[in-house]
């Protein structure tokens, strides 16, 4: 499915990557009216569960919920109903589900959802040899998938399946995958700035570098939440994509 929005900058999502409201909400507050969209991973949402969502939700903000479901199809899909109920805007399964998965999601969720669901290809924090010796048996053994070309076979799934509004995938593939799929909404991780540390993240770019290529949206977590002045750092960022 196609899911880009034609004509618009890359949006920034700020990873509140904490382990408790309080250091989420200190960092909600110091972005206070910024055009930012917040993620909560399963770290803060096993901390603090849905009601604190939701009240983020109703208070205005925006919700990216990156719970990156992998599980038999039954189980998902009714998870992805009870996100569709909380009125988050984005939330994520692994692509890797398969085909009967992402069915059994498309047959379950009313056609008047708003959800977008985003599919996870290669997490950003796989270095190609992790990659291929993780992948399965038969890779180990050297007829395995690349990184790259496991992402393009995902970005194809992710395209043609009516479950599915975009996909997340590191910088290091998005201009690839703009060209084929031009209307492709690409949610980035591993975007850190010049010079920083990559910390866990193998493939990286600055925002920049991220927006220049096409990505839809960038995930910027620790360079913002991590420092004196999370504000200033963003509003440079947003700049920087505007």
């Amino acid at each position: 499915m196609s899911g880009a929005i034609a004509g618009k900058s890359t949006e920034l999502v700020v990873a509140l990557d904490f382990d408790t409201i309080e250091a989420a909400e200190n960092i909600i507050a110091a972005l206070n009216g910024l055009p930012v969209i917040y993620k909560v991973g399963l770290e803060l949402f096993t901390a603090t569960g849905s009601l604190w969502v939701k009240h983020l939700i109703a208070s205005g903000h925006r919700i990216f919920l990156d719970l990156k479901l992998h599980d038999i199809p039954n189980t998902v899909a009714k998870t992805i109903l009870q996100i569709d109920k909380m009125g988050v805007e984005f939330t994520t399964v692994h692509l890797c589900g398969g085909h009967k998965m992402l069915d059994m999601i498309a047959d379950q969720l009313p056609a008047s959802s708003q959800l977008k669901i985003l599919g996870v290809s290669v997490l950003t924090s796989f270095k190609e040899e992790e990659w291929i010796s993780n992948t399965s048996l038969i890779a180990k053994l050297g007829s395995g998938r690349s990184i790259h070309d496991s992402v393009m076979h995902y970005s194809t799934v992710a395209h043609d399946h009516p479950a599915i509004s975009g996909m997340v995938c590191s910088s290091l593939e998005v201009e690839e995958i703009r060209k084929k799929y031009p209307e492709q909404f690409l949610m980035v991780p591993g975007i850190r700035l010049r010079g920083a540390n990559v910390d866990d993240q193998a493939r990286v770019m600055t925002p920049e570098e991220a927006a220049s290529v096409g990505a839809s949206a960038i995930v910027v977590g620790r360079p913002i939440t991590q420092v004196e002045d999370p504000r200033d750092v963003a509003e440079q960022i947003l700049n920087d994509l505007s």
